[in-house]
């Protein structure tokens, strides 16, 4: 288990939407909060209301993108308290219509947000914690879009894919560490995701078809869960240390559906005088990680 009492927290995104939801939530167990954004200003009013509430809390501006401003967050971080609790959190949507007529700044807009910010991310407290030997944990916030995608904007998705698949490994690496890893896949949501895309995206602004599939995911994601409610399932699975964080139970069905067409693509092997790759071995190279079994943390 992994006890949140009296730890610090850096989460990103923290000025609204998941991130302030998951701040608040860790801040209610005792946890001391960082609240991390690129709206200063907005980190900085969560903060407050959180301080005025009896939790010790900082806000400070950062761009998940700038590998620089990470170092400059970290030294702020460090002298609040060490990082032991890691929610890279941030993220952003942008780009519709068909593949081909992408921008390619809002995709490299993209990825930098959703998957390369984590790098950074575990770059500047990952090591710090692993060193530690106290009991850690790491969250990573993907999106179900990344085992059901709808037909919305490839970079978001295939960027929240990424996030998977970066969790996924480092489910391996950690696992005879003192750090716990959670991955977070969030369903319908009701956050400022799609105001946050507007306001930040670079190149032209959204027009036509693009401008109607924002506003058009606007509206849906009004309707979506509360944050709150998505950020007292992570409290729970940081404490117990789960990997898997499924927020929208109705989704299953889609995901077995995707599985299911995975598992039926498998036929004969591309050469039958092949001897076929030793998959037990891999099984337990994994230590059975990747299949439920994780290493109990105090």
């Amino acid at each position: 288990m992994t006890q949140i009492h009296d730890k610090t927290a850096f989460v990103t995104g923290g000025a609204s939407g998941l991130g302030l939801a998951m701040a608040t939530a860790l801040a209610k167990e005792g946890a001391r909060v960082i609240l991390a954004d690129c709206d200063r200003a907005g980190a900085e009013r969560a903060a407050a209301a959180l301080r005025n509430a009896g939790v010790d809390a900082i806000g400070l501006e950062l761009d998940v993108t700038d590998e620089a401003a990470w170092a400059r967050a970290g030294e702020e971080a460090r002298a609040f308290g060490p990082v032991r609790l890691l929610v890279s959190n941030a993220g952003v949507g942008g780009g519709a219509g068909s593949f081909e007529t992408y921008d390619t700044e809002v995709w490299r807009w993209n990825y930098a947000v959703n998957a390369h910010a984590h790098l950074y991310a575990c770059r500047t407290f990952l090591g710090e914690m692993k060193a530690s030997g106290e009991a850690s944990h790491l969250l990573l916030t993907s999106s179900m879009v990344a085992i059901v995608p709808p037909p919305i904007s490839v970079a978001y998705i295939s960027s929240k894919y990424a996030t998977l698949g970066i969790a996924m490994a480092l489910r391996n690496e950690l696992a005879e560490t003192c750090v716990g890893l959670s991955v977070l896949m969030p369903g319908m949501t009701a956050t400022r995701i799609v105001e946050t895309t507007r306001n930040l995206r670079p190149g032209e602004s959204e027009q036509g078809g693009a401008a109607a599939t924002s506003q058009a995911m606007q509206g849906v994601l009004a309707g979506g869960m509360p944050p709150e409610k998505s950020a007292a399932m992570v409290v729970e699975a940081i404490r117990d240390d789960r990997f898997w964080i499924f927020t929208h139970p109705e989704w299953k069905r889609m995901a077995e559906l995707v599985t299911a067409d995975m598992l039926a693509g498998f036929g004969a092997s591309a050469d039958p005088d092949y001897r076929g790759d030793d998959i037990d071995a891999l099984i337990a190279a994994n230590g059975g990680r990747m299949f439920g079994a994780q290493a109990a943390r105090g």
